[in-house]
């Protein structure tokens, strides 16, 4: 079944020295320091700087809850090991929908953000009736958290549960940082039906609205009213439009097609990385895919459009692939409505803007 869980701002207005609200954030930096790595009660002590009684009390409370389990016991040269305890991935699920121009798809993951179960289905005119058949067989018995649907449309959905709604750019970036740690300055640009970009920021991506309308052509028309922008000459969409081609999956075996994109697609990510100063770029999405021959063709013509001192920036293909959408959706609805990230990161900013300077 699809749990009732109300979306809440815990953010606005909570007043963090009240008890209630303290125990809260001290079981939600447990859980954040579990999904990192499994941990004793006394590592989580030091690790949270909780006294050891609090810590105590909270792991026994999310362990008779399912939230956390025992897994095995910490190696220690002196004295008694104690328990590890690590999060119980079996405590309920996250969806992730993922639509495209002409398909959609559901994964489920548990709570570590691992895909279980992955399903794909066609945009018909029952397409609200069948996504609601596919959650209900994906779910089983599971309790669901969230669901993160990732669209670049505006899409309504009548579903029976909290979501969130994430662009295809920032969905695969939070895949890709996950894989890789936080990447440093990178820009994202997400490449199929459309064009979407994100850049990472403290950890963490930032949606990037207008880096398909940057001007990268002298032809195009795009839809925003606009000419020669970066999505109305280089998108799947547009090139699908241009060479008759019936899926993103037989344009990228039209290579002359690719090659054809890539003048302006180098054209927006020179001026995109001079914006941000960015570091490195990374192509994901369907059209990412495109051969190694390609990549250097696109990495040439971006190092000749830069300053000679920005000529070593690197282009790297996401190593998500297709799942990275699915995936990145997954970690993000569980940011959301498992970890609460948010509110920790709150939090964490409170303290050190309270911290004296040393």
């Amino acid at each position: 079944h699809l749990a009732r869980i109300g979306l809440k701002d815990y953010h606005h207005g909570m007043d963090f020295s009240r008890p209630e609200n303290a125990r809260r954030i001290n079981r939600l930096k447990v859980l954040s320091a579990l999904r990192r790595k499994p941990a004793s009660k006394a590592e989580l002590a030091a690790m949270l700087q909780i006294n050891k009684v609090s810590i105590g009390e909270i792991c026994e409370s999310l362990r008779s809850e399912g939230l956390i389990e025992e897994s095995g016991k910490e190696m220690r040269s002196q004295g008694r090991p104690g328990v590890l305890f690590s999060i119980n991935s079996k405590a309920g699920r996250v969806f992730s929908i993922i639509i495209s121009e002409k398909a959609a798809s559901v994964a489920v993951s548990d709570t570590l953000g691992r895909i279980l179960r992955f399903e794909r289905f066609p945009k018909a005119p029952s397409f609200s009736e069948d996504l609601r058949r596919v959650m209900a067989k994906l779910a089983g018995n599971a309790r669901i958290y969230g669901i993160a649907i990732v669209s670049d449309e505006d899409i309504q959905l009548d579903i029976d549960a909290p979501s969130i709604r994430i662009p295809f750019s920032v969905a695969e970036a939070s895949a890709e940082m996950a894989r890789s740690g936080s990447l440093g300055s990178f820009l994202f640009i997400s490449w199929g039906y459309s064009i979407t970009a994100s850049f990472s920021f403290q950890g963490t991506p930032v949606f990037l609205p207008e880096f398909g309308h940057i001007r990268a052509s002298r032809e195009g028309r795009c839809g925003c009213g606009g000419k020669g922008c970066l999505d109305a000459v280089a998108s799947g969409r547009a090139l699908l439009a241009r060479t008759g081609h019936p899926s993103l999956k037989s344009l990228m075996q039209d290579k002359a097609a690719l090659r054809d994109a890539l003048q302006p697609m180098a054209a927006g990510i020179a001026q995109g990385v001079q914006a941000l100063s960015a570091e490195s770029v990374m192509i994901t999405g369907a059209m990412s895919q495109m051969d190694d021959a390609l990549y250097a063709y696109l990495q040439n013509l971006v190092s000749s459009l830069l300053p000679s001192r920005r000529s070593g920036m690197v282009i790297y293909r996401g190593a998500a692939g297709e799942n990275g959408a699915a995936e990145g959706a997954a970690i993000l609805a569980l940011d959301t409505f498992f970890y609460d990230s948010a509110l920790l990161a709150k939090l964490e900013a409170i303290e050190s803007l309270s911290s004296p300077a040393l």
